[in-house]
């Protein structure tokens, strides 16, 4: 069955969740929109899989002590039961000091649907322009 009308909202509503937990340094929020065995990879490396990684992976990035706001668009859902996959163009600016470029790429995401919500099994996010500038800031 088709992904209905319902579930495309909840997977955007995901997204906005996510955001928002990673712009303002809410760890475990960020973590519980994923899947127990959830991964995060950049360019396809894992960054963070499983619960303990991820939470590991987002605390690493906050103590950085940027301050930051992520921008989606161009949402792709497609999917049936309890399975979906999302891509999105994504875009981040880093607020800290002015406001400057972070990240620019796309998302390609598996979703499952896991007791009644939808999580990301897979959050991978492929860097374009300024990709080894980016990738720097992102290892930091």
């Amino acid at each position: 069955m088709a992904l209905s009308a319902a579930d495309k909202l909840e997977i955007m509503e995901l997204v906005s969740r996510y955001n928002w937990a990673i712009d303002h340094d809410h760890a475990e929020e960020w973590v519980d929109l994923f899947t127990a065995d959830g991964r995060f990879l950049i360019d396809g490396e894992v960054r963070g899989e499983g619960c303990d990684n991820l939470l590991a992976y987002t605390r690493k990035s906050a103590a950085a002590g940027n301050k930051k706001r992520h921008w989606t668009s161009n949402a792709l859902i497609e999917g049936d039961g309890d399975r979906a996959r999302l891509r999105l163009y994504i875009m981040a600016l880093d607020i800290s000091e002015g406001i400057r470029p972070y990240i620019m790429g796309e998302y390609d995401d598996t979703l499952a649907r896991v007791d009644g919500r939808w999580k990301f099994r897979e959050r991978n996010v492929t860097l374009c322009a300024g990709k080894s500038w980016l990738q720097g800031a992102l290892k930091k």
